[in-house]
């Protein structure tokens, strides 16, 4: 018995196409870079006509806008989670970046390319990749101060220290990542540095959330 094909609505089409384009460009960005790469060969990559991305976005960088609005920020940095504890949101990016690269290690190359195209002082990148990662550190701010209060944070932690730490180090992990695939594991390295960041600014977990003892009757 022949089968009906469903055919899809204008709304479905649209965001299909923009799906196929957004997983094209991230596929290019790892290949070429941002900037190496024309606005037509975006949409070639998509199999869609060389004119797609201006008929969509208007404009190349109008396009990087959406994917790092729709993909990059939402994948690599969602909302914080209120029932974890604060050292743990501190963590979070790091949690994250394992999450993907187990998920979808092209995605994170890109991202990664992204980020170092974005060293050159004229380059468009810099103000969007800056403004990203600086809500990366306010992620792992907010962690820590609240890790403090909730007491899974040693109170003595310089905060703006280990903020400065744990964002560099993750930004060498992503490097070396990008450069010695062949020599560095990077699920690996993820989970050590996690661990090394645990054990310098946290509170062992058999003392969290152990009960005080009262100082009366003494």
């Amino acid at each position: 018995m022949a089968t009906t094909r469903t055919r899809r609505t204008q709304a479905e089409r649209l965001e299909l196409s923009g799906r196929r384009l957004l997983a094209a460009s991230a596929e290019l960005i790892a290949e070429k870079g941002w900037e190496a790469t024309t606005a037509a060969e975006f949409g070639r990559r998509a199999g869609y006509s060389r004119a797609m991305v201006h008929a969509r976005y208007g404009s190349k960088d109008a396009l990087l806008d959406t994917l790092l609005r729709t993909e990059y920020e939402q994948r690599l940095d969602p909302p914080a989670d209120a029932a974890v504890t604060g050292l743990k949101r501190a963590l979070t990016p790091f949690d994250r970046l394992g999450e993907l690269f187990a998920e979808d290690p092209a995605f994170l190359e890109s991202m990664f390319v992204l980020s170092f195209e974005a060293v050159k002082r004229g380059s468009p990148l810099r103000p969007r990749i800056t403004a990203w990662m600086e809500r990366i550190a306010g992620t792992v701010e907010q962690g820590l101060r609240s890790g403090i209060d909730d007491g899974s944070v040693r109170p003595d932690v310089e905060i703006s220290t280990a903020v400065a730490d744990i964002v560099a180090v993750g930004v060498g992990l992503a490097y070396g990542w990008i450069v010695l695939p062949d020599r560095f594991d990077l699920a690996a390295e993820l989970d050590r540095t996690r661990a090394r960041i645990a054990r310098d600014y946290g509170v062992p977990e058999p003392l969290h959330g152990a009960p005080q003892r009262s100082r009366r009757g003494r």
